[in-house]
């Protein structure tokens, strides 16, 4: 070997990884990261910040971040289908990398989702895992005014590409993640919302409307103590009295936003509101409740009782309509659960 040559770095991408070292169940905030698609990554540039798998110490039960691929250094299409091959399709990353993360897909995003070669369902996932991001971020943040101008700017930038790629709307079975978070809900909501807002014939503002009010509309869960919304059960009176805060906390936090238009506002501030009059946080009966936010609840009610959480299996779609059905009269309103019902045989929801 010459003097300047240098032997090659082992890398842990280079070599079969044991699966059962990296399938395992962990909170990965706890370790300061979060999950980000590997389908995401562009094979060939370089890393916008380190990227980390879980291995599991067989012996000890302990997990460990290790270093898969530092900032700067290409990132190898090998590595991404050897990974993906062994049923990895998650990477994860610093939350407090969010930044660069955000520049990177402020670089490569455009091209993916303008690009006609470009599967719908790639578009969909690039859109999907921008906004996650966004949505991690902003409830990592300070939440200041300042910040949320930032964050509310890119979920406009979101909302905006969904509604020029309308196919992103359809066949929304198989998009819409089933791993319950904050922030996979919200996305879903919005999604959901907007496509069953095209499906209604309503006018193109208030389709953007919604996906901005599903993207935002639990904003104030971020305000709520990590007690309460971590817990695996169901919760005391005193603590749902806690999470009803959560509309009003959302829309006081963002009216200093002049970006959220006013219908979303509402929809964000009365999405808990019954048919009844018997929700929250004003009472208000169907009649009196602006219809956006009558549209954001039914969205948010189904996508709640279809995804996975800690106490709760995800239901199926038809036990999930069916729930619809049964509380019709007294939450939702005679009017608009038919309309979902149709909403989830038509070729916006499946194919």
């Amino acid at each position: 070997m010459s003097p300047q040559e240098e032997k090659p770095k082992e890398h842990l991408l280079d070599k079969p990884l044991d699966r059962s070292r990296f399938r395992v169940d962990f909170n990965p905030a706890e370790h300061g990261l979060a999950p980000l698609s590997l389908q995401v990554l562009v094979p060939g540039q370089a890393a916008p910040v380190n990227l980390y798998l879980p291995l599991v110490n067989k012996e000890t039960k302990t997990i460990r971040m290790a270093l898969a691929a530092e900032a700067g250094e290409v990132f190898r299409a090998s590595w991404r289908d050897r990974l993906i091959k062994q049923g990895q399709s998650r990477i994860f990353v610093k939350i407090s990398d969010g930044e660069a993360l955000t520049a990177y897909f402020d670089r490569f995003a455009e091209d993916l989702i303008d690009n006609p070669q470009t599967s719908i369902k790639k578009k969909s996932l690039v859109v999907r895992e921008i906004a996650t991001l966004n949505l991690r971020l902003l409830y990592a943040g300070d939440l200041s005014p300042r910040a949320l101008e930032g964050s509310v700017g890119r979920a406009q930038e979101t909302v905006q590409q969904i509604a020029q790629n309308g196919q992103i709307l359809t066949n929304l079975a198989e998009v819409l993640k089933t791993d319950y978070s904050v922030y996979t809900h919200s996305v879903n909501v919005c999604m959901l919302a907007m496509a069953f807002g095209r499906y209604l014939g309503l006018k193109d503002d208030a389709v953007r409307s919604l996906g901005m009010a599903g993207l935002l509309h639990d904003l104030g869960m971020a305000k709520m103590p990590p007690a309460v919304l971590e817990k695996p059960g169901p919760l005391t009176e005193d603590e749902r009295t806690i999470v009803q805060k959560h509309p009003g906390l959302a829309h006081k936090l963002l009216t200093p936003i002049s970006a959220v238009p006013y219908d979303a506002m509402m929809a964000i501030l009365h999405h808990h509101e019954n048919a009844d009059g018997s929700g929250y946080p004003e009472g208000l009966n169907a009649r009196r409740t602006p219809y956006l936010a009558r549209v954001l609840k039914i969205c948010d009610a189904y996508d709640a009782m279809t995804s996975h959480r800690p106490y709760q299996d995800a239901k199926p779609a038809f036990e999930a309509a069916s729930a619809l059905l049964s509380a019709m009269s007294n939450q939702f309103g005679q009017d608009l659960v038919p309309s979902f019902i149709r909403f989830l045989a038509s070729p916006f929801f499946s194919e």
